[in-house]
């Protein structure tokens, strides 16, 4: 099953849960009534207010903490692309000789980082596109700097060789960000805190002949909504909340890595 439908199945799941949660807290707290009476004090405000401060707090810091991490994903492509992009033209600067292996070379690594965000869905591909970066990587350095000794030029190394190792640090840098994510844990203790706020909410309706079924609905459903955004926002390559939008500078600089459009 993909992240996506994951991600969708279990905000569905926790909507159908808080619903439920809301009546069976309802159902306890006019079990309650009717043993003390309806001058009987049902729940404690003060408790209320911090199960619900908690919950909005949690919620607040994890769609933060996600919208920000995305926000960097999108950041590191942009300087991806630049720092490709300087790599290529500095390129000019070695002997005419030695440009038409690094350039092909080029050409491949990038066709390989558009493959590896298109097959971010299959693990096991982009795990073997991965591999193959770091093998272009390692051929890409040594042919620099074997280009660079040969011209013998001191500026050379020093213009071409930091734009090129840019370009493999945030190689790596994509390929850590893609893994980093908010932690299970949080997330379960959210769909727990969740539930028991709902249980809460529904307690508190004890008693009202006609409980507003619509507030039921929107609490639950605001909720889960939240959860599935920022489960959307961690995996951005699976889900609606995407980088799109972001991945054209890279197509758009591949194309101008064709002969005859640069170098």
């Amino acid at each position: 099953m993909s992240q996506v439908a994951q991600s969708a199945l279990l905000a569905f799941g926790l909507l159908l849960l808080l619903i439920g949660a809301q009546y069976v807290g309802r159902v306890i707290g006019e079990q309650h009534l009717r043993r003390v009476g309806r001058d009987g004090k049902l729940s404690s405000g003060a408790v209320e207010g911090a199960v619900f401060a908690l919950l909005g707090l949690l919620l607040a810091f994890t769609f933060t903490g996600a919208a920000s991490r995305f926000e960097h994903r999108r950041d590191l492509v942009v300087e991806h692309v630049n720092a490709m992009g300087t790599a290529w033209m500095r390129l000019d600067i070695l002997p005419v000789d030695d440009q038409p292996q690094i350039r092909d070379l080029m050409r491949g690594y990038v066709d390989g980082v558009i493959r590896l965000v298109e097959e971010a869905r299959d693990e096991g591909t982009a795990l073997e596109i991965a591999a193959e970066l770091q093998g272009l990587q390692n051929e890409l350095w040594a042919l620099a700097i074997s280009a660079a000794n040969r011209d013998g030029r001191p500026h050379v190394a020093s213009l071409l060789l930091p734009p090129l190792n840019e370009t493999f640090d945030l190689t790596t840098a994509r390929l850590a960000s893609a893994r980093m994510h908010v932690h299970p844990g949080v997330v379960w203790f959210l769909i727990v805190l969740a539930m028991l706020a709902a249980l809460l909410a529904g307690y508190g309706q004890a008693g009202v002949k006609h409980p507003n079924r619509l507030h039921t609905i929107v609490f639950a459903a605001l909720i889960s909504a939240t959860l599935y955004f920022i489960l959307d926002f961690e995996f951005p390559r699976l889900g609606f909340i995407t980088l799109d939008s972001t991945d054209v500078f890279m197509r758009e600089l591949r194309e101008s890595l064709e002969p005859g459009k640069s170098g």
